[in-house]
């Protein structure tokens, strides 16, 4: 069996700080190391591993940053190359509830990794949300798509990445958290806790860890 294989070094770039959404933050760190594979026995689909690391956002700060804040149901999923000619999926979601911002009825939410015709793009599930459809989902979204190609293809991002993404479990005594436990929420006093915390970023003059559009790096 011969398959041809070529190291592609992304550098910060490609997943960004949403992964899907091309913003930069001033203190957080992501990379990208892909390999591709194709193997003419196989699918002839080539394959890239990505592994990337991050910056915790504390709860305050997501909701600093984030644009929108929701809580909805994952209706279905569609991936395609983008402007890096690497697999990414879009996820849309029905909005059942706004916390914070004015989405649409359904939101489309960019994430890095999938599965096209021609490429097979893994992503790390400790940094990068991932979603099932029939999900209920609290997520903390980003508008500020930076200088990307595809920007008008989508309209959000997570904010800090798996920090961002609560899934809803009927079992769960009213508690949410994100995707791999770093945050905690009570869903049934969500909106009071939000107040909270904006009246904190408001008290102590808390900045953005996102830097202004125009001035991220052009990916």
């Amino acid at each position: 069996m011969r398959s041809n294989r070529m190291l592609l070094l992304m550098g910060t770039a490609l997943l960004g700080v949403l992964a899907a959404c091309g913003d930069q933050t001033s203190n957080r760190t992501e990379s990208l190391t892909a390999t591709m594979e194709t193997t003419k026995e196989s699918s002839e689909k080539e394959i890239a591993q990505a592994s990337s690391w991050m910056t915790k956002m504390e709860k305050n700060q997501l909701v600093r940053d984030s644009d929108v804040i929701i809580h909805g149901t994952v209706l279905s999923q569609e991936t395609e190359n983008d402007f890096t000619g690497l697999p990414a999926t879009d996820t849309f979601v029905q909005v059942l509830t706004v916390y914070k911002g004015d989405p649409g009825n359904v939101v489309e939410v960019r994430t890095a990794g999938g599965e096209t015709d021609d490429k097979i793009l893994i992503v790390d599930e400790k940094v990068t949300p991932m979603f099932t459809i029939g999900e209920e989902v609290v997520l903390f979204l980003s508008a500020n798509k930076g200088s990307r190609l595809d920007k008008e293809d989508f309209d959000y991002g997570v904010m800090g990445l798996s920090d961002g993404k609560f899934t809803v479990e009927p079992d769960s005594d009213g508690i949410i958290a994100s995707q791999w436990g770093s945050h905690r929420f009570n869903f049934d006093d969500l909106q009071h806790e939000i107040d909270e915390l904006e009246r904190y970023n408001e008290l102590h003059h808390v900045p953005s860890m996102l830097l202004s559009e125009g001035e991220e790096s052009d990916i």
